[in-house]
């Protein structure tokens, strides 16, 4: 097979033109410009790291002052059963707190500074409300935990006191951001809260004893778990609608 004259000119060409040399700087350029991308997402345990850190100072002062005056109460007094669910009631206003003030930052154009992570709303309203409602849950364990050692009482009896009344505020509540705008949803929330605690509250002896008689916890074990069935229903619910888009 012959050669045509065009295909050695072509070949004298190519080996005639020699590689470029190397450059000694290309390397550290690339490693600057890989410098300036954005940090890949992060997952798991430490996305929910970078999310706590967004949450504001004071929502984490006032979950631990709560904290703080629970267990000084439960160790300088001795609680009655109905004080321990007025307590787990009024835990919730933290966790919902929080999730408004995470609509309110969406509502005043500044999701962007907070959404550094790149991951939706709906993502980032789940992992604080995991945050939180693991704050919650830890204190409600150690609420348990202290009034059983200093009253004596049965440790499930305390968690289902404390336990029944915070899914069912925490319940009520998610539904309420999910239907109102967040400039009614705190007054609202916390005339839920009011409300649940004059529940509470009844100032009729024979009612508490009614209402805490031991013959009456099958009562409440079917309240948690009714309770716990609405709270993943909000839960799920406010994930999928999102928060309320008008103020």
């Amino acid at each position: 097979m012959t050669r045509r004259p065009e295909d050695a000119a072509l070949v004298a060409l190519l080996r005639r033109a020699a590689p470029p040399p190397p450059d000694p700087g290309a390397a550290s350029r690339t490693a600057a410009l890989l410098g300036t991308l954005p940090p890949p997402r992060p997952a798991g345990w430490r996305f929910l790291a970078v999310q706590a850190g967004f949450i504001r100072k004071g929502m984490w002062a006032a979950q631990f002052a709560v904290l703080a005056c629970v267990l000084a109460l439960a160790l300088l007094d001795r609680p009655t059963a109905g004080q321990y669910a007025l307590w787990a009631a009024a835990a919730p206003l933290l966790l919902v707190a929080n999730v408004q003030d995470l609509a309110r930052v969406y509502h005043q154009g500044m999701l962007e500074l907070e959404l550094a992570t790149r991951y939706s709303l709906p993502k980032v309203t789940a992992a604080r409300l995991l945050i939180f409602g693991l704050c919650d849950a830890a204190l409600l364990a150690l609420l348990a935990a202290t009034g059983a050692a200093a009253t004596r009482t049965a440790l499930g009896v305390l968690l289902l006191y404390c336990l029944t009344p915070f899914c069912a505020v925490s319940a009520l509540c998610l539904a309420l951001l999910g239907r109102l705008r967040p400039a009614a949803f705190a007054r609202t929330a916390l005339g839920t809260v009011a409300a649940a605690l004059g529940v509470l509250l009844l100032p009729l002896d024979r009612v508490i004893r009614l209402l805490y008689a031991p013959e009456h916890r099958l009562f409440w074990a079917g309240a948690l778990a009714l309770s716990l069935l609405a709270l993943a229903w909000q839960t799920r619910r406010l994930l999928r609608g999102g928060l309320p888009t008008t103020l």
